[in-house]
């Protein structure tokens, strides 16, 4: 309770981000339950959520992300709803990042209103080298007077531990 008296962390900020990461509990617990229904294979962002969301929350829409598949808080977050994170999950034509034709939790995402997240390769790790391109790109474009951003725009690149040794 002390933060919040010395108003480090609002209340809001803090209401907002348990209810994210009780919303990311219930969905790991759906998905958890269902497993011998639809044999997907899916890890959660259980263990994360805390820093995912803090991520998240300091996003705006110029920045890019290239989150890994175990991000789901930190798109739940961005804005991105759990029903839209299951469409993708199922591979369901209504998938708001790619009609149902990625792999689960590979988002990628132009939305106009929300941080940018690059298209993901399945291994493990590999979002290092395009975002790392997505980051000289905007170097490029400010350095040059390209076009002009409100913020500056922040690149984040997600993987898990295992992936650090490649």
């Amino acid at each position: 309770m002390e933060i919040i008296k010395k108003g480090i962390v609002s209340q809001e900020i803090l209401l907002k981000a348990f209810a994210h990461m009780m919303t990311a509990k219930a969905t790991a617990d759906v998905y958890e339950e269902n497993r011998n229904i639809c044999k997907y294979v899916h890890s959660t962002s259980r263990g994360h959520e805390a820093i995912q969301l803090a991520t998240a929350y300091q996003l705006t829409k110029e920045d890019w992300v290239s989150p890994y598949y175990r991000d789901e808080s930190l798109l739940l977050g961005m804005g991105f709803k759990p029903y839209q994170l299951m469409l993708q999950l199922l591979a369901k034509a209504e998938d708001p990042f790619s009609g149902g034709r990625s792999y689960y939790s590979h988002p990628s995402s132009l939305e106009e209103d929300l941080p940018k997240i690059i298209h993901q390769s399945s291994a493990t790790g590999m979002q290092a080298i395009p975002t790392t391109g997505v980051a000289q790109g905007i170097k490029y474009i400010q350095e040059f007077k390209l076009k002009e951003f409100e913020n500056n725009p922040v690149v984040i690149c997600s993987f898990g531990d295992n992936s650090i040794t490649e």
